[in-house]
């Protein structure tokens, strides 16, 4: 499709070898945003005890990895901090945000898919918001 897949993360670069990264060759660019500034401008917030740990969706999820096998990679440094995922066009236009409302909640492979590939054809399937952080924000 021609897109680009852009991981950001704020934790620091030895706990995410240890622990995400371990025996894990990435193919895509990670940038550090320790200070968590895109995770403010792209609208991610945060979340408090019952969608850290004790939201039903992130402990099916989990139970689910533990049964084939996955291994616990242990608790993350900021429990409350919520990601997201988000498409944007060739254009620097968001056509796709899911901010996260747990820890246990992203867009599913399947809906990614679908708009990377709408992104690429040109297709707006609603209201586009603008991404200035896209082309002219400073990256951490």
């Amino acid at each position: 499709m021609g897109g680009a897949v852009l991981l950001v993360a704020y934790d620091e670069p030895t706990q995410l070898a240890a622990k995400m990264l371990h025996d894990v060759e990435l193919p895509y660019p990670l940038l550090l945003d320790r200070a968590k500034q895109a995770y403010a401008q792209w609208g991610m917030g945060r979340t408090g005890l019952t969608g850290a740990m004790l939201s039903p969706a992130l402990n099916w999820r989990y139970l689910k990895l533990l049964v084939r096998g996955e291994r616990f990679l242990g608790f993350a440094p900021d429990m409350f901090q919520l990601g997201g995922d988000f498409v944007v066009d060739p254009g620097g236009t968001m056509t796709f945000a899911r901010r996260m409302r747990n820890n246990g909640d992203r867009a599913g492979t399947a809906t990614l898919l679908e708009k990377l590939s709408e992104a690429a054809s040109g297709e707006d399937r609603g209201v586009a918001v603008p991404a200035a952080s896209v082309s002219g924000s400073r990256r951490t």
